[in-house]
């Protein structure tokens, strides 16, 4: 049914504003930097190199050799790099070897050699302007970002500039809604309510808990977006707010285990995640778990027996460490055969490879002089195609994955089931599109 007259239209306006700004907020929690690793040891592949594809098989997933031999296209990328709290320069280094891997076997883009500028921000956002202001002064024919904490303070300048930017995943919501010149090709929405309804719905539960640090940044999302994607769904909500830094949340868990909910999603970071995992199994729940990806660290291994952590699920942009699908041991090979200091093991390395690749992968076919402009046509008018390391995912960055959020280049991610030692046991690929529908 259409709208009449302003005051609907503006209402509606509103409550698309409030919901970018919600769904902003919650990639704001859930994106974050994984950043870890990047240890130097000088040897191709780097750190957790053994045990990937070797000989046949190796050159099999690699492809045969198909040099890039025209002129040098620029293509940037940007990362958080090395700061005073952490080391992703692992980022960097995976990149590179995708590089070199897309101009020896896949012939560049549109037969010309990928020039790979780089930049670290250390996380720091006048770094991260002074970042995306180098891309502008190097000519770049597009850009693409990992993980970064500084997202907005790198595109804005590129923005204005006109040129393409490709990111992994982030929680900008000028970024997220922009229709020009940006990708996103991880739905950060999905992260959040995704995974806990498509459990629902495989258990047959009839409500679903939220179990959410209780700082705006986190709230928000499950005040606004939350209620209405889950009762779409079908299911009752719930919505447990607990304090950063409780060490015991037996009583707010006691509210769980009671309140009927098939299946509880936990937001938070590691520390405050272990003390809602205890308060669970404390309480009795004897119901489905889901976390987002941060709640599951070494520390939360050491903290929990393997078996309250068995059969917990969490999200992933990435098949990292599913040994059987053919997307993480392409990974592997392409690390194996051109890396230097990567930890292959590290999800940040991975999502530096697959960023890159899937810019790549979008401009298959791209011909004439490869400029900003017609990369981002070549880029919006793409099929859609696996998500290099994406363990099934497929995208497509046409604008059409989320309304709300035109940027977004698909709705699918992947759902691991974790094993008795909280590593993922198996991944599964799934569509969201369905629960976006209302909004």
């Amino acid at each position: 049914m259409g709208n009449h007259g302003n005051g609907p239209r503006r209402a509606g306006a509103r409550r698309s504003v409030r919901r970018a700004a919600a769904l902003a907020a919650v990639g704001a929690l859930v994106v974050g930097a994984v950043a870890c690793g990047g240890d130097d040891n000088g040897g191709a592949g780097g750190k957790g190199a053994a045990g990937g594809p070797t000989g046949a098989e190796a050159e099999r997933l690699l492809g045969p050799e198909h040099k890039a031999a025209g002129t040098p296209v620029k293509i940037g990328l940007v990362s958080d790099g090395q700061s005073q709290a952490f080391d992703a320069r692992t980022e960097i280094y995976a990149a590179r070897a995708t590089a070199d891997w897309w101009n020896a076997r896949r012939g560049g883009i549109g037969g010309h050699p990928i020039d790979l500028v780089t930049c670290e921000t250390a996380a720091d956002p006048a770094k991260g302007t002074d970042c995306g202001n180098r891309m502008v002064e190097e000519h770049v024919a597009a850009v693409v970002i990992g993980q970064s904490t500084v997202p907005e303070d790198i595109w804005e300048p590129v923005h204005q500039a006109g040129i393409p930017t490709m990111f992994f995943q982030t929680n900008g919501q000028d970024i997220l809604t922009d229709k020009a010149t940006s990708f996103v090709l991880s739905n950060p929405l999905t992260t959040a309510l995704g995974l806990p309804i498509s459990v629902a719905e495989d258990d047959h539960a009839e409500k679903a808990a939220f179990v959410v640090v209780d700082v705006p940044v986190a709230i928000s999302l499950f005040e606004s977006i939350g209620p209405t994607l889950v009762k779409q769904a079908g299911l009752g909500y719930q919505l447990v707010r607990v304090p950063l830094g409780t060490a015991d949340m037996s009583a707010q868990m006691r509210q769980v285990a009671t309140g009927g909910a098939g299946v509880v999603q936990v937001v938070g970071n590691d520390a405050f995640c272990i003390a809602a995992f205890q308060g669970l199994r404390d309480a009795g729940y004897d119901g489905k778990v889901t976390a987002v990806s941060q709640c599951v660290t070494d520390a939360t291994r050491d903290a929990l027996p393997g078996d309250q952590l068995k059969g917990m699920y969490v999200t992933s942009g990435v098949a990292l460490g599913a040994k059987d699908d053919p997307t993480y041991r392409l990974y592997q090979a392409v690390m194996g055969a051109y890396g230097r200091h990567v930890d292959v093991d590290n999800n940040v390395s991975m999502v530096g490879y697959s960023v890159l690749a899937a810019l790549a992968t979008s401009l298959t076919g791209i011909g004439g002089d490869v400029t900003p402009a017609r990369v981002t046509r070549t880029i919006k008018g793409m099929p859609e195609r696996p998500l290099p390391g994406g363990g099934g995912v497929k995208f497509r960055c046409g604008g059409t994955a989320m309304s709300l959020a035109p940027a977004v280049c698909s709705n699918q991610w992947l759902r691991a089931a974790l094993d008795g030692h909280g590593e993922p046991a198996h991944y599964q690929a799934v569509d969201s599109t369905g629960i976006l529908e209302g909004l």
